[in-house]
């Protein structure tokens, strides 16, 4: 993918994942801090072993709703990039289309491209949903 949808694609995802980092950091009850910060340990210490195990959970949904979307990701790559480079920076939602509804009217091979994305995203889903069933039993 070209520099300019990479930057633009990180910065409209920043808040996303910001959003939900600030939310998480917010629920981490206060009462393990102190109690972490009154044993002795150091700020370092805190982090690494009070908040960031706290926020474990959290900071995955967040990196698995990301790889999902940047495997379907298909809008940015067709309005931004220009003609010439968006063979550079294709992705196979953008693959997808270009074969099915572009030059090629090639309907067979972008279902196929349609099922490859689905086997992707599936396992990170699967995985997602099993681990949501977990913790709520």
């Amino acid at each position: 993918m070209t520099p300019v949808i990479i930057s633009s694609w990180v910065w409209i995802m920043t808040g996303f994942a910001i959003t939900f980092i600030a939310a998480g950091l917010s629920a981490i009850p206060r009462d393990a801090l102190e109690a972490a910060r009154v044993d002795g340990a150091t700020e370092w210490q805190v982090f690494r072993k009070i908040t960031i195990p706290l926020l474990g959970p959290l900071l995955l949904v967040v990196f698995v709703t990301l790889m999902i979307n940047v495997l379907k990701i298909f809008d940015l790559v067709f309005v931004i990039a220009p003609g010439s480079v968006q063979a550079d920076a294709s992705v196979i939602a953008l693959q997808m289309w270009q074969v099915s509804f572009g030059a090629g009217g090639n309907q067979g091979l972008g279902s196929a491209l349609v099922v490859l994305l689905l086997v992707l995203v599936l396992p990170i889903m699967y995985f997602n949903i099993r681990r949501f069933r977990r913790e709520r039993s």
